[in-house]
């Protein structure tokens, strides 16, 4: 998952002058008040309290643009309301049209509603606003790859991780698209120097031992989704894998026991055909284990 950039803070800064109230405006003043409030209740995860007072916010004064984009956040990262998000984040952007901060998210929102296009408007324009943001080159790049722009697509990776060359998930998306072109050694260079900048990241083992696996390199491919399941146990992915390339590697008894854990542990999205294929490996792998030892 990309890591947000937003902040949540409460506007403390303010605390003068709502307290002084010289020169302020009374509207702004209570304003701040409400959305501070309704900050501190997200805080405590009070969500259905907090929308309410940032939503109060907004009526009192209908130019903070902050307590739209407050509740435009919200909604995408809180709720997956993201129709409601993005029309917070537009209300934001009329106030404040020149803001790479609501052009990023909202690109973000409309991406997550699978409208590429007008998410690629508006990272773009997050982008000439801001060029130092890596995340909104990451998923400028993800939308243009859903676009079937791939050339376009690995230059803005590639964008992603000079802006930020410690944003795993900007190598990890350039990683993969090498591997979808089957240019296995790129994408295993691209993912050896996200492990060598993010050497916690458990997705880039897991990707460049699917690198090593489609090369037939099963004792490297192993070590790597060893790696990832000691960083992150409850991938099931990982499972699968190691369970499939102990099985190719000869090595019966780690692929029953990899499949297992994979079948307990798989979630309820697992892909229909790669649970099918563990459950058929398995049963195979358990029927030659009983003849054995007949």
């Amino acid at each position: 998952m990309i890591r947000t950039v937003a902040r949540w803070g409460v506007f403390v800064w303010l605390a003068g002058c709502l307290t002084l109230g010289t020169g302020c405006n009374q509207e702004r003043n209570e304003s701040i008040r409400l959305m501070n409030e309704g900050l501190k209740l997200f805080q405590r995860d009070r969500l259905t309290d907090a929308l309410s007072k940032l939503g109060q916010a907004a009526d009192v004064d209908p130019t903070n643009d902050r307590a739209f984009f407050y509740q435009g956040l919200l909604y995408e990262q809180k709720l997956a309301k993201f129709k409601a998000a993005e029309e917070n984040y537009r209300r934001a952007l009329e106030l404040r049209p020149d803001s790479a901060e609501y052009s990023y998210h909202l690109g973000a929102t409309l991406a997550k509603q699978r409208r590429w296009k007008d998410a690629v408007t508006n990272l773009e324009t997050s982008i000439e606003a801001d060029p130092s943001r890596a995340e909104a080159h990451l998923r400028l790049g993800m939308a243009l790859e859903h676009l079937e722009q791939f050339d376009r697509a690995q230059e803005v990776y590639m964008q992603a991780v000079r802006t930020d060359p410690r944003l795993p998930e900007a190598y990890n998306a350039l990683g993969n698209l090498y591997r979808r072109f089957e240019q296995y050694s790129h994408a295993a260079q691209v993912f050896k120097n996200a492990i060598e900048n993010n050497p916690q990241w458990a997705l880039n083992y897991h990707d460049l031992g699917l690198v090593y696996q489609a090369q037939s390199r099963l004792d490297d491919a192993i070590a790597q989704f060893e790696k990832a399941r000691s960083l992150d146990g409850k991938h099931a992915g990982t499972f699968f894998n190691l369970g499939m390339a102990y099985f190719a590697n000869g090595d019966g008894p780690a692929a029953i026991q990899h499949l297992k854990l994979y079948l307990t542990r798989r979630t309820a999205n697992e892909d229909p055909l790669r649970i099918e294929a563990a459950q058929d490996t398995l049963a195979r792998l358990e029927e030659a284990a009983k003849k054995r030892t007949k």
